[in-house]
């Protein structure tokens, strides 16, 4: 991956006229970060200053609070010494509180270990506002040693001396006036007292005036440093800006030299390639990307990179340039590529193959394109995403159909399983009331089934893979089933349902029996999807008729009724799948598929559905069908026969591994029929493993979905084992598609039976793998 060393450039115009990267200015931040240093330390050397001098400022104050407290100490201690009043030693003792705090605070600062809570306190008692005391204890511990300080604190020390000479007097006389009230009042120590207060006012003046001066002292090393720095920095920034415009005008030269290097190498390459600023405006354009787009470099230089690309493709572009982490950095050796649809200078699209990168500079970033037209390879690609797409179509629709298979047919396995069971026990036989009832369960069941099987059958149906049973068909028992199923139907729904089956023949046969070429089941779920579209949209006390007219040639069974009607727009969108054509918004069910499906049924077999509606008149729907003139009538058996006699005493083991329990139970009264059968049940594809290995049977039922693995695994690991490799294996699966039929057979199995269950098929099995031994 090539990446452009064009930094710091701007486009402009060469000798020839055309578009070449000059340098930028560079940018000041080297200047404003000097600046900002500068700033910077100057206003922390203010904050330190306005510190010190703020703490200086504390302690002068801090000193009137002082020399207040020991003036009105000396004058309590003189009227006490005069009038020997307790008053005037409490106020005494009050007012030399102030001092005796700050030499606490003193004493507490001067230890090896400075206790800052108890000077903390000191402070506080002797009068000091809040807000100063932490200033008086920085000064104080920093500065205690400096010229600053150290003056003014032993002035500070000899004052606490005098003060603590003042009390132990008073103290003193205090004593002695309260061992002895007449006691002669001692000149002397009033003297002695009067000298103190002179002592401790000259101190306290030396203390201020130290300070004061301490604190001009300070303010003039403070300002000098602050010039002295200022004028430091001020020099460093001018020479680093100086060094730097040096080295900028040095990489100038350097970069114009890389430059011409770089576009005789660009032009040599026979991909596009382009480079453009933070703005999207293109600052690079080689000779093949002039060939590509069919553009002028200099038309090139300067406009917008999106008048290159595609409408569908800009956003992603966009993306690519805007977000760095979609991006590789310039020092990537491959860059990932991207498909996108380019725009020619004539407004021609034509797909491309596209790496971006990009490079950081100081000025923004640079968004590097290298771009190749793929226009013949565009060609193949979508004729073989074509091919994928139809083979993953076809995947995905025998999966669907296989899934479903097996979801719908295993309830129904166990609904028409029991309901066949319950009319064989002939240990506990039915009433007939009972049987009416299991009969009315079978044919609802098996109603279901087809429909099933119809719905299943509409891929198959719209793929062309739909194959029906043509043969000859008698039309009236076929209708006679389809009215039964329908009659509860209609009568619940309060609608006179027509079973006359009134019969209008114009053909010259003898006889009005009508044969028509049909698939039997197919027929009658025609018929039942009519007749129960024309009950459910057929309000109550309404009447439907079913009528067969026949001709030579054709015959047409009509079903007419009194309901709702449609209107001629309805009418034309009547046979869209999945519309319902409004009733969506009723309580009439239904799904919008079952006249779509009659239609395509009847033309399978060769006939023709017609519908005519009018508005609140009723709808007539007319199936037609060719006749078949001599054939017979299949004659319809039932497919569940009688139990036979055991063969004898030889026991058949039957393992049958099934994960759904109301399956197993079924085929476990089933085997019943069968003295002969020992069923065992595997509820799992790894208990079937297991029991398999641990005593082998004669013949295993697979179902094809066991949960942990499919049947067909199932049975190549116990192909694989000599233990087990001679089992039989039949599989009982609902999954009835023949793909997966023909996948069980080529993968070892011997039969393929399909649920729901058939009596006389796995009935047969038993007898067969009985005889085999």
């Amino acid at each position: 991956m090539l990446h452009s060393p064009l930094v710091n450039a701007d486009a402009a115009t060469d000798a020839d006229g055309a578009r070449v990267i000059a340098p930028r200015r560079h940018r000041a931040w080297p200047v404003v970060a000097v600046l900002a240093g500068v700033i910077v330390f100057q206003m922390l050397l203010s904050v330190f200053s306005i510190g010190v001098l703020s703490a200086v400022r504390a302690y002068v104050g801090g000193e009137s609070l002082y020399s207040k407290g020991q003036k009105d100490a000396q004058h309590y201690l003189l009227d006490f010494l005069e009038f020997r009043r307790e008053d005037d030693f409490r106020r005494f003792s009050s007012a030399l509180a102030v001092p005796l705090g700050d030499r606490a605070a003193r004493e507490a600062l001067e230890r090896a270990q400075p206790d800052t809570e108890a000077a903390r306190a000191g402070f506080l008692a002797g009068g000091n506002d809040l807000a100063d005391i932490d200033g008086l204890i920085w000064l104080f511990r920093w500065f205690h040693d400096s010229p600053l300080m150290a003056d003014a604190i032993a002035r500070w020390t000899a004052g606490d001396a005098a003060i603590m000479q003042m009390r132990a007097r008073a103290e003193a006389a205090h004593a002695r006036f309260k061992a002895d009230p007449d006691a002669p009042a001692a000149s002397d120590l009033r003297m002695r007292t009067t000298d103190l207060n002179n002592q401790l006012t000259m101190l306290a003046h030396a203390f201020s005036a130290s300070l004061s001066a301490a604190s001009r002292e300070a303010q003039w090393w403070l300002l000098s440093t602050n010039l002295t720095a200022a004028a430091l920095l001020g020099a460093g920034g001018l020479g680093f800006v100086r060094r730097s415009l040096r080295q900028r005008a040095a990489a100038e030269v350097e970069i114009r030299r890389r430059q011409e290097l770089l576009r005789q190498l660009l032009d040599s390459m026979a991909d596009a390639v382009l480079t453009m600023d933070a703005d999207g405006r293109i600052v690079l354009f080689n000779r093949a990307a002039e060939t590509i787009f069919r553009a002028r470099m200099a038309d090139s230089l300067g406009g917008s990179i999106s008048t290159l690309v595609a409408p569908g493709s800009r956003e992603l572009l966009d993306r690519l340039r805007r977000e760095p982490q979609g991006l590789p950095d310039t020092a990537a050796a491959v860059a990932p590529l991207h498909e996108v649809r380019c725009l020619r200078s004539d407004g021609a699209e034509f797909p491309a193959e596209m790496s971006i990168s990009r490079l950081e500079t100081e000025d923004g970033k640079l968004v590097t394109i290298i771009l190749r037209d793929v226009s013949e390879k565009e060609l193949a690609r979508e004729e073989r995403q074509a091919r994928h797409a139809l083979e993953a179509s076809s995947r995905a629709k025998t999966a669907f159909l296989s899934r479903m298979s097996h979801e719908l047919r295993t309830p129904l396995n166990a609904v028409l399983g029991f309901a066949r069971l319950m009319t064989m026990d002939t240990g506990r036989p039915l009433d007939n009331q009972n049987m009416l009832r299991v009969g009315h369960i079978e044919t609802a069941g098996a109603h279901l089934l087809a429909l099933v099987n119809d719905i299943l059958d509409l891929s198959r149906i719209e793929s062309g893979e739909m194959a029906l049973s043509l043969e000859a068909v008698d039309i009236a028992p076929v209708a006679a089933e389809a009215l039964s199923v329908i009659m509860q139907l209609a009568h619940d729904g309060g609608v006179l349902l027509d079973a006359g089956l009134a019969v209008d023949a114009q053909s010259t046969e003898a006889a009005p029996r009508m044969l028509v070429i049909a698939d039997r089941v197919r027929l009658r779920q025609v018929l039942i999807n009519v007749l129960s579209n024309a009950v459910k949209y057929t309000p109550r006390d309404g009447r439907i008729t079913l009528r067969v007219r026949a001709t030579d040639n054709i015959c047409e069974l009509s079903v007419a009724d009194t309901g709702v009607g449609m209107t001629p727009e309805q009418l034309s969108h009547l046979f869209e799948p999945f519309n319902r054509l409004g009733a969506e918004r009723s309580a009439i069910e239904g799904t919008g598929i079952g006249l779509v499906l009659t239609r395509h049924l009847v033309a399978l077999m060769g006939g023709e559905l017609a519908i005519v509606s009018v508005r609140g008149q009723g709808t007539v729907a007319t199936v037609s069908l060719q006749r078949r003139h001599g054939g017979e009538v299949p004659v319809v058996r039932s497919d569940v026969a009688a139990p036979s006699p055991a063969r004898g005493r030889a026991t058949l083991e039957v393992l049958y591994a099934e994960d759904n329990e109301v399956n197993v139970e079924l085929v476990r009264q089933v085997a019943h029929l069968r003295p002969e059968v020992s069923l065992r049940v595997a509820l799992s594809g790894s208990m079937a493993l297991q029991m398999a290995h641990a005593c082998p049977p004669r013949l295993m039922l697979v179902d094809m979905q066991l949960g942990d693995m499919t049947g067909i695994e199932l049975a190549r690991l116990l192909r694989s084992d000599p233990v087990t490799a001679g089992i039989r294996f039949v599989a009982l699966s609902a999954d009835a598609l023949p793909e997966q039929i023909d996948a069980a057979l080529r993968n070892g199995f011997d039969e393929y039976l399909t649920k729901p269950i058939n009596f006389v098929e796995i009935l047969r099995v038993f007898a067969a793998h009985s005889d085999a031994e």
